[in-house]
């Protein structure tokens, strides 16, 4: 085991943020030449179990990269109100419609601020959630969605920037020449993926989909043709991500991941920081260098940890995994294999994770806790991918991709990337790619697939090795 590995070397896309002024000046160079092109600028606002985030993103359609402009993020405890309370997060956090809305307002005008421009000055806003653990049904999360929608629209959003345009008039002026939605229209298929047909498989769907397509735009940067087929994991404090085919001209989602990412580690810092509703973002940032680790110790505090955690394929009587509502038949329908992550049966074995974690601390003390997270977190997403490989979902070529704060942070990716390469029997260092935001970056790729802003020379979409799949989506829409 190695907890401090330093043999691979992972490809990490860091979130750089880019000033607008300097953004516009940066095109110029790059072009050679004074003209400035429009680019597209799109605010994503995801309400999380841990934190609620506003993320604006410029796009420049003519590369069809993404910047991240800024972004501004708040605990999600912090809109706390029981009182009128519809929906609760994870860790009980109990929400209402207006909180929700309260909290998003101020996030997105915080944000705006910080960047300096309005809220008009947004061409479009993509909403997504992780807090699904109160819902019984998938449907259910939709009263999550209008509660953002309503934050938006508190903070000057329009309506119609947070839906799909329906005719090129719906599309700013100075953006018009960059759309092809004379030749074509949004079908719904998302940088080449067709979401799975009827109803959705798991309560955080647009999450999976989102950060599919955000890890496509993040590998544009780390010079990886991260293209279908492809593996996705967006390590939150929920887990979410898909697993393609290579078809063409649309790849179908053959795999789906659901359950608990960061909720875990979060359950072992429970009883260690000393405030309500804790997380991993919460614990002390003390400096524990040149203090002795000890392999063997956190191999065993680890491996005390995954015998509360279960990995595994969803059964078809399950309706919930780790809190998360999911619809087994739906995926059985798609020949989707719906793969979990659960702490005992829908979280009841958290508190044991707590109590190892407050062990763990009192026992060898507190600079053991993120070495035992770290390969904790790398060891789940093995036990992920093992699984997805002996379903057979994936191909030769498939990449894998992962984001989230559970999946990123401190060690992991080197862990990750280890004991992948120790999976396939390969080093895996150019195969696997780790990116910060991939869920802003794929609200900003959804918007574009709206407006049909596509790229032919530098494709996001379509199958690794090949060409921009533009024309067999004509012909395909034609029929």
């Amino acid at each position: 085991m190695g907890v401090f590995t330093r043999k691979h070397q992972p490809k990490i896309l860091k979130t750089e943020k880019v000033s607008y002024s300097d953004l516009y000046f940066r095109l110029r160079l790059s072009r050679g030449d004074l003209s400035i092109k429009p680019i597209f600028i799109v605010a994503s606002v995801e309400l999380g179990n841990s934190t609620t985030k506003a993320i604006l993103t410029a796009t420049d359609l003519k590369s069809g990269q993404t910047y991240i402009l800024d972004k501004t993020v708040k605990m999600t405890r912090e809109a706390i109100s029981p009182r009128e309370a519809f929906c609760h997060t994870i860790s009980m956090v109990d929400l209402s419609e207006s909180s929700i809305a309260e909290l998003v307002k101020a996030t997105l005008l915080d944000c705006t601020r910080s960047v300096g421009i309005t809220i008009a000055d947004l061409h479009f806003v993509v909403r997504s959630t992780g807090v699904t653990a109160c819902f019984s049904k998938i449907e259910e999360v939709a009263g999550v969605i209008k509660a953002l929608a309503k934050g938006c629209m508190l903070a000057g959003v329009p309506p119609r920037k947070m839906i799909s345009p329906m005719t090129i008039e719906n599309i700013p002026s100075d953006l018009r020449s960059f759309s092809r939605m004379g030749k074509t229209y949004f079908d719904g298929a998302v940088t080449g993926n067709i979401p799975p047909g009827g109803e959705s498989i798991v309560g955080n769907e647009m999450e999976g989909e989102l950060v599919t397509a955000g890890l496509k735009e993040a590998a544009k940067w780390l010079d990886v043709d991260y293209r279908n087929p492809v593996l996705s994991l967006d390590f939150g404090t929920t887990l979410a991500g898909r697993i393609t085919d290579d078809e063409l001209p649309y790849a179908r989602v053959i795999g789906s991941f659901c359950g608990l990412a960061g909720a875990i580690p979060d359950a072992v810092v429970s009883k260690v920081v000393h405030v309500n509703f804790p997380s991993v973002l919460d614990l002390s940032k003390k400096n524990a260098r040149g203090r002795r680790i000890r392999n063997d110790v956190v191999k065993g505090y680890v491996e005390g940890i995954l015998e509360q955690v279960y990995v595994e394929t969803v059964k078809k009587d399950r309706t919930r995994v780790g809190g998360v509502p999911v619809n087994a038949a739906a995926a059985e329908k798609n020949d989707v294999v719906l793969i979990g992550v659960d702490a005992g049966d829908n979280l009841s074995n958290l508190p044991e994770i707590a109590d190892i974690g407050a062990e763990l601390v009192k026992d060898e003390g507190e600079q053991y806790i993120i070495p035992v997270i770290d390969e904790l977190s790398a060891c789940i997403v093995k036990d992920l991918v093992g699984i997805a490989k002996e379903e057979g979902l994936l191909l030769h070529n498939t990449k894998i991709g992962i984001t989230g704060r559970a999946g990123i942070t401190g060690k992991k990716p080197e862990l990750v990337v280890e004991k992948l390469s120790e999976l396939f029997g390969r080093n895996m260092d150019k195969e696997v790619i780790f990116a910060d935001d991939a869920l802003a970056r794929g609200a900003a790729v959804l918007g574009k697939c709206m407006h049909q802003f596509g790229t032919v020379g530098n494709p996001i979409g379509g199958v690794q090795g090949r060409g921009c799949l533009y024309g067999q989506r004509v012909k395909l829409q034609k029929k």
